[in-house]
């Protein structure tokens, strides 16, 4: 994949298919797992858990220690949210135009955001998927 990148720069990955294509399998996830669970939000904390530990370590790099990690530790928490990074930097820039146009100043947007809300994205998909499993077998009027 890297040796394709490299020769055909010009040629760009259709990323914002791929953050669609996951957060589409996050909802399927909650929509397949709902059946096996009384409490949907319980569930949903339990599922999001691994990724509410990456943005904790996010968190923690960027805003504590200032700098990411070398090794896994700090090449995982970076990786984890990779695929919907995408659509979030489109959703936080939406949001960064309108402070921007309102206060008159220009924020910079740092990486602990865009994982944040990805998380919120994945979050909000689970629990979506399950809704509407819930939905479908009559559980929600």
């Amino acid at each position: 994949m890297n040796q394709w990148i490299v020769k055909n720069p010009e040629s760009v990955l259709p990323h914002k298919l791929i953050s669609i294509l996951f957060l589409t399998f996050w909802v399927l996830v909650g929509f397949t797992s709902s059946k096996f669970t009384k409490n949907l939000l319980k569930s949903s904390i339990i599922v999001n858990l691994p990724a509410f530990l990456m943005l904790l370590l996010n968190m923690y790099q960027q805003i504590i220690v200032g700098q990411y990690w070398t090794g896994a530790m700090g090449e995982f928490s970076q990786i984890y949210f990779l695929p919907l990074i995408n659509i979030t930097g489109s959703v936080v820039e939406f949001f960064m135009f309108f402070i921007t146009f309102f206060t008159n100043q220009v924020h910079t947007i740092s990486s602990w955001i865009l994982s944040l809300t990805a998380f919120l994205l994945m979050f909000i998909a689970y629990y979506l998927g399950g809704y509407l499993r819930r939905k479908y077998d009559g559980r929600i009027h």
